[in-house]
């Protein structure tokens, strides 16, 4: 017969409790983004498009972002379609001009930045003229 005096459980749920906490979190997205065009030249009234497109690790192509563009010229609006593509996909940047619109050169940067909780963000840059309508 066997008499068990004591007890190494507690000694080993002590260490655990006592050990630091691993920190589990899963890793930023990592992408690239890509523009089918470095360059545009548009009339004012007129409407040019980009396509957008991401290259990401498999763990990632699930991940959307939101697109935003910066630097246009006066009476230039940008639309993306989709405007939250995933990171597996695309969107295509339309640029369209008033009638109105003054000629201009711009460098347009467009930015796309990772909807999660630890957002991860790139761009990527165009030059585009508007001429005279």
């Amino acid at each position: 017969m066997y008499r068990i005096l004591g007890s190494a459980a507690p000694a080993a749920l002590a260490l655990v409790l006592a050990a630091p906490a691993a920190a589990v979190a899963a890793s930023p997205a990592e992408y690239s983004m890509n523009l089918s065009k470095s360059t545009a030249t548009m009339r004012a009234g007129g409407a040019t498009v980009n396509l957008i497109t991401f290259q990401a690790e498999p763990r990632d192509e699930t991940t959307r972002v939101t697109l935003s563009a910066t630097g246009l010229p006066s009476g230039v609006t940008a639309h993306f379609i989709p405007p939250k593509p995933q990171l597996a996909g695309s969107s295509v940047l339309i640029l369209t001009s008033l009638p109105s619109a003054p000629a201009a050169s711009a460098t347009i940067t467009v930015t796309a930045i990772t909807i999660s909780s630890d957002p991860i963000g790139t761009s990527a840059a165009f030059g585009l003229t508007v001429t005279g309508g």
